[in-house]
């Protein structure tokens, strides 16, 4: 398999993740809620998706903490990198809630236009 320059292995990557979380919040706040599992889950597929488009960067060259990626980058690097002791479960359903749409829908523009 030849390397793909374009970048669309990252962006379908991370679109798959997004996928996933949406099909995981879709369940509602209160299995998020009760469920470790469901948690840890979510927050695995941020560190995925912010370590794909940290890729899609290094490939392209673009700075770290430019937009558009500099937020889902960020969070991959404090999920990684941070304590499982610290993880702020609200913050990681706001994101999927939130954030988790809009991204879904940039990276998708970006993908089509590839």
């Amino acid at each position: 398999m030849s390397p793909n320059p374009s970048g669309r292995d990252e962006l379908d990557a991370a679109l798959a993740a997004l996928d996933i979380v949406a099909t995981l919040v879709a369940a509602g706040k209160e299995a998020f809620d009760t469920s470790q599992d469901r948690q840890l889950s979510l927050v695995y597929l941020w560190a995925n998706i912010g370590s794909q488009l940290k890729q899609y960067c290094r490939k392209f060259e673009i700075p770290p903490g430019t937009e558009p990626f500099a937020g889902p980058v960020q969070m991959r690097d404090r999920l990684v990198y941070g304590s499982v002791l610290a993880l702020d479960a609200q913050l990681v359903w706001d994101t999927c809630v939130i954030n988790g749409p809009e991204l879904r829908r940039l990276i998708g523009d970006l993908r089509s236009a590839l």
